[in-house]
């Protein structure tokens, strides 16, 4: 293939839905062999592309080449027939069967009779795995199998449909570092042998670690075209917001007051975390970092009151309590917006509105028992309008909203009850720079107001950038606590994996 010649190109794309221009005249080019990273904030139009190269969306304008013929991607089975595989955020193994049924899934290989050949399943299972550097026994549960194990699967299943082009969709968000330098180097081995990748990430950091070209998006149009070597970090957050943002970490926070609002002695779920104890001060923001799987959600889920602890103690205002549940937890003054936010803090299927008066039902009930549309329109109005949400109207379901917005509607619900502690569990997970800095800015903010808060994240510039304390968890156990002094990325990773 020569320099001008591509493998596929995408040219004047454009998609409307209803109130909505998502892609407006969106180019770009991919060679054999190339990473191409795309990146923007939430509703950029980076998910709309998936979907039209993926076969989920058709485009309205323009047209897309694959080796210099023109193409129509009608569905998802026409797209891997095509060799376009995409790995989303949210993996699509079927947990309850094998690595090797989930490699071949729909595509058995079947002997003469029409049966399952498992043998022979079994055996191009370990032959893809092997050539890929995959160190996984094709007979496995996948239910057994960490995220970035489930990751690697997803590779290997797109390289037994021969995949030209393998489209990697926020592929860090649930793993380790660790896992994400392995994850990194089979990148680098997969283009080797010709595939493709388009790689999108909020983590810029990784796209000079691993890619060679980068579009930006903004407001669904192509902003710039550029050659990774030739830019750096600050210069596409630039392009990306169209604007600098300086600190995304907000403003110097306030000092904590004296007194302890929650207090945890000794702690204990068996298999998840034992012997845990913290305070937590009025208008302090405390982190929990570890690596994953360290205990972290857990902790936070066992005082919010989603699971429950075998034993330890609970103090809130240094009265003991007994927190069976979330209703419990809710009147306790504690509230939690959840790492899974569109499963556990957020119904997609219901309304901006809806969603943000939620816990509110008792206070905005006419005296007939039957909601005030006026209550609920103003309350739901003063949040968008402080949270500076996105939405077309109230109205809007909270499902077509961007990641940010969904992450602050979810906000939004747990402040309209005034909570003493809010627990906030990654709560920038898959959300783009600028959403990050209003929702640090907001976080800052409500501790210099005096709210206690509790932030579970895996970013560790987050959680420096944001915390008074830090609490590094490992296997289950609180390792150390760190002041704001003490507070180094070499210092939290350091007691993370063992090393103090």
């Amino acid at each position: 293939m020569s320099e001008n010649s591509y493998l596929l190109e995408m040219s004047n794309i454009s998609k409307e839905f209803p109130g909505v221009k998502a892609l407006d005249n969106v180019s770009f080019k991919l060679r054999k062999g190339e990473v191409f990273a795309l990146v923007g904030e939430n509703g950029a139009g980076k998910s709309t592309i998936i979907k039209i190269l993926s076969g989920f969306y058709s485009n309205d304008k323009g047209e897309i080449k694959l080796n210099g013929e023109k193409v129509n991607i009608r569905n998802p089975k026409n797209a891997i027939d095509l060799g376009i595989n995409t790995i989303y955020q949210e993996t699509s193994l079927v947990p309850e069967i094998t690595v090797a049924e989930n490699i071949f899934l729909g595509k058995q290989p079947v002997s003469k009779f029409g049966k399952v050949n498992w043998k022979k399943m079994m055996q191009e299972s370990e032959r893809i795995l092997n050539e890929l550097s995959i160190h996984l026994n094709p007979k496995s549960l996948v239910l057994e199998l960490s995220a970035a194990q489930c990751q690697l699967v997803e590779i290997a299943k797109a390289f037994s449909s021969s995949a030209k082009i393998i489209i990697m969709d926020e592929p860090t968000s649930a793993i380790t570092e660790e896992d994400t330098i392995n994850l990194f180097n089979l990148i680098k081995k997969i283009v080797k042998t010709g595939t493709s990748v388009i790689y999108i990430s909020h983590r810029l950091k990784e796209i000079f670690e691993i890619a060679d070209y980068v579009m930006v998006l903004r407001d669904g149009k192509t902003v710039k075209y550029l050659k990774v070597s030739e830019t750096n970090e600050d210069e596409l957050i630039k392009y990306m917001v169209g604007r600098d943002l300086g600190n995304i970490f907000g403003e110097k926070s306030y000092p904590v007051r004296d007194n302890i609002v929650l207090e945890v002695k000794n702690l204990t779920k068996k298999g998840k975390f034992e012997n845990i104890s913290f305070a937590l001060r009025e208008g302090e923001i405390l982190g929990l970092s570890g690596l994953v799987g360290a205990g972290r959600s857990e902790i936070v889920r066992a005082i919010y009151g989603l699971d429950k602890p075998d034993s330890g103690y609970i103090y809130i205002d240094s009265n003991r309590v007994t927190i069976k549940n979330s209703t419990h937890g809710i009147n306790q003054g504690i509230t939690f917006v959840s790492e899974d936010r569109r499963t556990e803090s957020i119904i997609q299927a219901f309304t901006v509105k809806a969603n943000i008066t939620i816990l509110l039902l008792k206070s905005i009930v006419s005296k007939f028992g039957l909601l005030s549309n006026k209550k609920e329109n103003e309350l739901s109005e003063k949040f968008v309008r402080e949270f500076n949400i996105k939405t077309p109207s109230l109205n809007q379901l909270v499902m077509n909203l961007s990641g940010g917005n969904q992450q602050k509607v979810a906000l939004a619900k747990c402040l309209s009850i005034k909570p003493k502690i809010l627990i906030l569990d990654e709560p920038t997970k898959g959300i783009d720079v600028g959403a990050k800095k209003e929702i640090h800015y907001l976080i800052k903010e409500l501790a210099n107001n005096g709210m206690s808060i509790i932030l579970v994240s895996s970013e560790l510039p987050e959680i420096i950038g944001m915390c008074h304390r830090v609490i590094v968890m490992r296997e289950g156990k609180l390792i150390k606590i760190f002041n704001k002094n003490e507070l180094s990325e070499e210092n939290l990773m350091a007691a993370a994996v063992g090393n103090i």
